[in-house]
């Protein structure tokens, strides 16, 4: 396995109703696209 994803496992992001969902269940059953924003200033 690709150690991104490997490291990806541990990481949760939150829902729109404010639960914790392991990153990898978004692409379990279709494909997501993560995107981080850096807020400089």
């Amino acid at each position: 396995m690709h150690p991104v994803i490997e490291a990806l496992s541990a990481v949760s992001v939150l829902a729109l109703d404010g639960r914790a969902v392991p990153v990898p269940d978004l692409w379990r059953e279709r494909t997501a696209v993560l995107v981080w924003l850096r807020h400089y200033g």
